[in-house]
């Protein structure tokens, strides 16, 4: 074997450096490391390895079991006017690209109905712009690394009832391949985010729900907006504020299935039309709770009620 092959594997032109050499080796070998690639290893023991071979024959801590010479020491071929013909653009063997994993951020209406989220994460791969010119020069973009880190984009669906800590893997997400290899595969490990108006407790889900007077006093069927849901609630006579409303089963969900509940805590709110009452009106309602109060006071046990 040529000792262009092993700089290949270290995708290096063959007038690199001891520097470069070892640099370029501490990358590859950090990326296609069996340790950094659970559940791959199998796929990625042999490129591992083939790089260490080429980095100990190329760094003199092992002999080539065929080669003469070094691809440095080797003579330059000579074009008819005597000059060095340019170098080449040299590609590695194709390697799949690494496996990566994203935190997602999931709001809490997604999370419970499903949906499609928006991720934005970093990957490195082959720089571009090396792969397209000669690796002799040094690069503006990656610095003479050979390797380059920028944001990528993927829309991830969200499954109705997520839970925290799920992992949602998009094929060919991950960090790009190299010398034309695919991509790997990314990860998303869901994280349930509240928004204003919640608090969470585990599985559990609380918030307010608005009601006017007129329903907290008299009681009845609202319906309540909530999470992209619509619930039908019955409101009991003589409401307060803060009065729990509790819809079980309506919280979130874990990874079994099991789900937690939601609690409507209700908010009074004064009726619009109470704007437009008359006095006379407004006198009847005055008359009305001050008849009622004068039956309470005078209902048997009230007297002994208010001595305690």
């Amino acid at each position: 074997m040529s000792f262009e092959e092993y700089y290949r594997r270290l995708q290096l032109p063959e007038t690199a450096s001891p520097a470069e050499i070892k640099r370029a080796y501490r990358q590859l070998r950090a990326e296609y490391h069996p340790d950094r690639n659970k559940g791959r290893e199998a796929a990625v023991e042999p490129v591992f390895k083939l790089i260490q071979e080429a980095f100990e024959i190329l760094s003199g801590r092992r002999v080539a079991p065929t080669a003469r010479t070094t691809g440095a020491a080797a003579p330059a071929s000579k074009t008819r006017n005597g000059e060095a013909p340019p170098r080449q653009r040299r590609e590695g063997p194709p390697m799949r690209g690494a496996n990566c994993l994203v935190e997602l951020f999931v709001p809490l209406e997604v999370a419970i109905n499903g949906g499609g989220i928006q991720a934005h994460y970093p990957v490195k791969g082959p720089c571009p712009a090396c792969e397209q010119e000669d690796r002799g020069a040094l690069c503006e973009q990656c610095h003479g690394t050979g390797v380059k880190t920028w944001r990528k984009s993927e829309v991830v669906e969200i499954p109705r009832g997520a839970w925290d800590g799920q992992r949602l893997v998009v094929a060919g997400g991950g960090h790009p391949g190299v010398g034309g290899g695919p991509p790997g595969d990314a990860t998303f490990s869901v994280s349930i985010v509240c928004g204003p108006g919640f608090t969470r407790n585990g599985l559990d889900l609380a918030c307010e729900l608005p009601i006017e007077c007129v329903t907290a006093i008299l009681g009845g069927g609202v319906q309540a907006k909530v999470l992209g849901r619509t619930f039908e609630v019955k409101i009991p006579a003589n409401a307060n504020a803060r009065t729990p409303i509790r819809l079980p089963g309506a919280g979130l969900a874990d990874r079994n299935g099991v789900r937690g509940n939601l609690t409507l805590q209700l908010v009074l709110t004064m009726p619009a039309a109470a704007a437009h009452l008359t006095g006379a009106e407004r006198q009847q309602l005055r008359d009305l709770f001050a008849d009622a109060e004068r039956r309470a006071s005078q209902s048997p046990g009230a007297g002994s009620q208010g001595k305690r």
